[in-house]
């Protein structure tokens, strides 16, 4: 672990209260489920393969909502929505573990977007801190209501993002360890194709 690593590590783990779940793995692929009845999502407690995700047949219960890579070089949970004084919710599904990270907020409805190729919105209550190294340049997404930061997918295709009315993407360098409280509830935007990518927040962008 190099020193932009440490840094980051201790300001996360100093941030995590007892029962969090510090997520292994880091700008790492994993994959979500949710339970049909209750709406909870469930993600791998650790990274999975391309391979994982398509050999994974959840029972009746479960929908499988997606796979894509993180975008932050760590992340945590500071519990499972709901249950604040409770450690993160955990279950063993197809013999691998996940955690319970998200449930949709009411109206519990994904929004599409106005604009072809647009992003689909919607709003999750979770407790979800993330962390960004320093010395990397991050893509935040700026709307007149506020900056959300790239949670999901690379940069690659960035140009090409149909976005939303009124946004625009722009880098920013961080010269410290950023640590990232996401607002609960999370408005939440995704792309959906080739490639996963979605911007969360609203954030209180670094000084």
């Amino acid at each position: 672990m190099d020193s932009a690593e440490k840094a980051l590590d201790l300001k996360m783990r100093n941030a995590l209260q007892n029962g969090g779940y510090l997520v292994p793995g880091g700008r790492a692929l994993f994959m979500e489920v949710m339970e049909q009845t209750t709406r909870r999502v469930w993600m791998t407690a650790a990274p999975i393969t391309l391979a994982d995700f398509e050999a994974l047949e959840p029972d009746a219960s479960l929908l499988k909502v997606g796979v894509a890579t993180a975008s932050m070089d760590q992340a945590a949970f500071q519990c499972s929505p709901g249950a604040p004084d409770e450690p993160v919710l955990e279950r063993v599904i197809n013999r691998r573990l996940y955690i319970n990270v998200a449930t949709p907020a009411p109206p519990h409805e994904w929004i599409a977007s106005m604009e072809l190729g647009g992003p689909v919105e919607i709003t999750v209550n979770k407790a979800h801190i993330i962390g960004f190294e320093a010395g990397r340049f991050v893509v935040v997404m700026s709307l007149p209501e506020g900056d959300f930061v790239e949670v999901v997918g690379e940069p690659d295709g960035d140009e090409a993002l149909v976005l939303p009315a009124g946004a625009e993407l722009r880098e920013i360098a961080l010269q410290e360890p950023w640590l990232v409280k996401l607002p609960s509830p999370t408005r939440a935007f995704f792309w959906f194709g080739h490639s996963m990518r979605s911007f969360q927040g609203p954030v209180m962008l670094p000084s």
